[in-house]
């Protein structure tokens, strides 16, 4: 599939910035984006602004104003039927040394989601946890809970206590004790974390989740704050699912570099093929929300 350019990406992000409150204001619209524009259920070479709804009625049945416009300052506008959900599920597999893409939980909760990647402080390098704030937050959870994986009564499994936060963003870091060895690598991805990059449609990208493992996709669309993904065409997940119930808090990583580009949140829940999609917030802003770097002593970001 064709890879845009940032600067082409931008300038449609610019115009989609100027018209975003009017395309959320019509009912059914849930979000929107600069992507691919879809044709018969699959991606063309054509970039355009995207209104995400629920369900695609057509028309003919819809009141005029109901009907959204067919472009916008000369850009192409594109309806996606769409339908993210939040993603958590149990799992109780032990891992020594602590790695990327496996089950973290906050021990007030009882669902599960996936630690993204062994992190740093910006300021004092001190290790923690990265994953989504639904996750190692949820409803009701505070500063200083006890994050464990696995899930048990058992203290040695806590490996940390949650530290800080944002909503927006979906994210959440907790501090790690010293009572558990890590490793900066992902399952499937020893390496770990090379840096950080911005999302571009067509840009190849990977994660390592607890559920749907390792699965690799393409960036199709992207909005100020996130962007989401289909499978990718080339290297298609086994059970047509890129995402599942657990994964949230992956870590997206480009193929090409292992930089990575995005912190994991949700996924499509329409059970046709075509429609698979994976949600993901920008790693760049989420890394600067919570003040850590990706990388043992790098720069704060």
């Amino acid at each position: 599939m064709k890879e845009f350019s940032e600067q082409e990406q931008e300038t449609l992000l610019d115009v989609l910035s100027r018209h975003e409150q009017e395309l959320k204001a019509y009912q059914g619209v849930h979000y929107v984006d600069v992507g691919y524009k879809f044709e018969d259920g699959k991606p063309t070479d054509e970039l355009a602004i995207r209104v995400h709804v629920g369900e695609k009625q057509p028309e003919s049945e819809l009141e005029s104003s109901q009907v959204l416009p067919h472009d916008i300052e000369n850009v192409r506008v594109d309806v996606i039927q769409s339908s993210p959900a939040l993603e958590q599920n149990p799992r109780d597999k032990r891992f020594d040394p602590l790695e990327g893409g496996i089950a973290v939980k906050n021990t007030r909760h009882a669902f599960f989601g996936t630690l993204g990647a062994v992190v740093f402080d910006a300021a004092s390098s001190v290790p923690m946890g990265l994953s989504n704030h639904h996750v190692l937050v949820g409803q009701g959870g505070r500063k200083g809970d006890r994050i464990a994986q696995p899930s048990s009564g058992n203290p040695a499994d806590v490996i940390g206590t949650l530290t800080r936060w944002n909503l927006n963003l979906d994210c959440a870091v907790c501090r790690l004790s010293d009572s558990r060895e890590f490793s900066r690598g992902i399952v499937d991805f020893p390496q770990g974390v090379k840096g950080i990059v911005q999302p571009v449609v067509g840009m190849a990208v990977a994660k390592s989740g607890r559920t749907t493992q390792t699965t690799f996709g393409i960036v199709d669309g992207v909005s100020i704050e996130e962007f989401t993904m289909i499978p990718d065409p080339q290297n298609p997940p086994p059970t047509g699912e890129i995402s599942s119930g657990g994964d949230s808090g992956s870590v997206w990583l480009a193929v090409a570099n292992n930089n990575a580009v995005g912190l994991h949140f949700a996924g499509e829940t329409d059970p046709n093929v075509n429609a698979e999609r994976a949600w993901a917030k920008r790693m760049v802003n989420v890394a600067r929300a919570l003040k850590i770097t990706l990388v043992d002593g790098g720069a704060p970001t």
